[in-house]
């Protein structure tokens, strides 16, 4: 019962935070301009013209946030169950992955791209093409830090760094060019 109680409330409160950050996100846009108007002159210009890469970058940070929080609620309610560690590290790495896809998904659709599909078809082309893009950068960085780290025996941290820069810009060039390039409010 006591098991129930816990992952019940890990779950809920991680919906309550997408939920939050999808439904009053125009709150955090507010506070975002807000913040960028005491910005000098030059940065303000540069965040605008640059928008849609600031706004990525911003809710980049909250989707690691949502990826840590998920995993680390999956990894309590695991925790008490007896599985292998290996099994309950997978688990909670894959349950996390799905969570913080599934919103970045959702923050790069309403808020970065401001994508508008208009009927069901529209909407799972793009979440498809999303996924598929994910999944292949995950691939992509499995693949660099097997070579990097196991043949070459650079520094997993330095190699982690590196693809993380590579995945983020790979991530970012696919969704404006491929999965959100339908079309966007203004």
């Amino acid at each position: 019962i006591l098991w129930c109680i816990v992952c019940k409330d890990t779950i809920r409160d991680s919906i309550w935070i997408i939920y939050f950050i999808l439904k009053r996100g125009f709150y955090m846009l507010k506070l975002i301009d807000k913040v960028v108007s005491l910005f000098p002159k030059p940065l303000r210009d540069l965040y605008y013209k640059h928008e849609d890469l600031m706004l990525y970058l911003i809710f980049g940070v909250l989707t690691t946030i949502v990826s840590f929080v998920t995993q680390y609620g999956m990894s309590i309610i695991l925790s008490q169950t007896a599985m292998l560690e290996e099994v309950r590290l997978l688990i909670d790495t894959i349950f996390s992955w799905i969570c913080s896809v599934t919103f970045a998904f959702f923050t790069n659709k309403k808020y970065v791209f401001k994508s508008v599909t208009n009927n069901k078809k529209d909407f799972w082309n793009e979440f498809l093409k999303f996924y598929s893009a994910r999944l292949a950068s995950l691939g992509l960085e499995a693949i660099i830090i097997l070579v990097f780290v196991t043949t070459l025996h650079f520094s997993e941290m330095i190699v982690k760094i590196f693809a993380q820069i590579l995945i983020m810009l790979a991530n970012y060039l696919f969704s404006k060019l491929v999965v959100f390039k339908g079309k966007q409010k203004d």
